[in-house]
């Protein structure tokens, strides 16, 4: 019997004899909150209120949303707009996790724009208002990194090196 059928079947038989006037669905009905109200509970961050005005300058091409200067100032739009979020909203757990995963990937991409392109990291950090690199490991070189300055060696690892 096809599913249509099926439905028109259970409607006649609860339209007859004892189920007479009983609705089909016994569930409540779904409550909507007001139209001013629907902007404040959402499941999943749609990127509301985020500054994005400073990315478009570091785009490549106008289509550009992969080159790590425009990830990095996407990233830095959400950690300004989830700081003022949580000055806001102390006890707010999911949005720091959401703040710390930001920021860890933000990390992760200055990291990698500093080892392809100094020029382009120093100009990001500086336009975006970012703190430079404190270390940067790689290679099994210990970097320490100043404002403006070259990179120099603090300490440099050997694996292969004897300990006494």
């Amino acid at each position: 019997m096809p599913i249509a059928s099926a439905a028109v079947s259970l409607i006649n038989f609860c339209n007859a004899g004892a189920f007479s006037g009983t609705p089909l669905s016994f569930r409540r009905p779904v409550q909507t909150r007001p139209p001013q109200l629907q902007h404040l509970v959402q499941s999943r961050y749609r990127g509301q209120g985020t500054d994005r005005s400073r990315v478009a300058q570091y785009k490549r091409t106008p289509a550009d949303t992969g080159s790590p200067e425009v990830q990095i100032a996407q990233l830095s739009a959400r950690v300004t707009q989830l700081t003022g979020h949580l000055q806001i909203h102390k006890k707010d757990y999911a949005s720091r996790r959401g703040l710390l995963a930001a920021l860890s990937t933000r990390k992760s991409l200055m990291q990698y724009l500093l080892r392809q392109d100094r020029s382009a990291y120093e100009k990001v950090i500086k336009e975006l208002d970012i703190r430079p690199l404190k270390v940067q490991a790689g290679r099994n070189v210990i970097i320490k990194l100043q404002e403006g300055a070259e990179p120099e060696k603090v300490h440099q690892t050997d694996p292969n090196a004897d300990t006494e």
